[in-house]
């Protein structure tokens, strides 16, 4: 695999093991293929005040895509590419699920800030993800909230989800996590593919020399786009069917496996 000319690297499930970290295994790897000269891009679905506590151990990562591909970044060039919710879309989800369920928590992430009307109860903490040192969303009033055209929108305590697929699956992804306690909106025209090709666009870099890392559903349409897919040993099985090579586990070192196997084989 001597034509690889980038990397896409996934972070939960991927390149972090359980404990959320990097091995070192894995960071001398992808150490090694960016000193080759090989691009490394991060894509994630973490907004960027958690995922950059992780990327901070790869500074030489340039290209980092947020929310699926709803926020780009180029550190280098201090460009971004930023895909929301159109602010009238976002007027009828909030009135929409406040008419059907008003007990609902509904939370509002625009690029790297997190706003609410209203606190998170201790006790619902761990469906939005936050542990105790973590920052909180920023209370704000509701003409604010109404005034933005948000990256992505969290709803705990909403039940008929699918609701919201019918009424505004038009214009945003509409997915439920967390056993479907947790409902994830997000801009419809957001993917880690697109985001992927604009920033490969922006390198110079076609998709065929491309090998990309992913352990779920939404890496799925960035293996059907990339030349050389690698699925993780805890990958879904969709994953693993569209993958060239099914690599070790998460906790096994599996994006050091593969890179060792198919690049640096390769240049000895």
């Amino acid at each position: 695999m001597s034509n690889i000319q980038a990397i896409v690297l996934d972070l939960d499930g991927t390149l972090l093991d359980n404990d959320k970290s990097i091995s070192p295994r894995n960071y001398q790897a992808v150490r090694r293929c960016y000193d080759y000269g090989i691009h490394i891009i991060v894509a994630t679905a973490r907004p960027p005040r958690v995922a950059n506590r992780f990327v901070k151990e790869l500074p030489f990562v340039d290209y980092l895509i947020y929310y699926n591909g709803a926020l780009t970044v180029c550190k280098s060039k201090r460009i971004q590419r930023h895909i929301s919710i159109p602010m009238e879309v976002s007027q009828q989800i909030i009135d929409f699920i406040e008419l059907q369920e008003s007990q609902s928590i509904i939370t509002f992430e625009n690029k790297d800030a997190w706003y609410a009307c209203t606190p998170i109860p201790d006790s619902q903490f761990t469906h939005f993800g936050i542990s105790s040192n973590d920052d909180k969303p920023l209370i704000v009033e509701k003409a604010f909230i109404r005034s933005l055209s948000p990256t992505k929108i969290l709803v705990h305590g909403y039940s008929a989800w699918m609701e919201l697929v019918k009424q505004f699956g038009e214009h945003v992804n509409v997915i439920a996590t967390d056993g479907g306690a947790l409902i994830q909106i997000m801009p419809k025209l957001a993917s880690k593919e697109d985001a992927v090709q604009w920033a490969l666009d922006d390198i110079g870099v076609r998709t065929d020399n491309v090998m990309v890392f992913g352990d779920d559903f939404n890496d799925l349409g960035l293996f059907h786009k990339c030349g050389f897919p690698v699925a993780m040993g805890n990958a879904i099985a969709e994953l693993k069917n569209s993958a060239k090579y099914i690599t070790e586990s998460n906790d096994q070192d599996g994006v050091a496996v593969a890179l060792e196997r198919f690049v640096f084989a390769m240049r000895l």
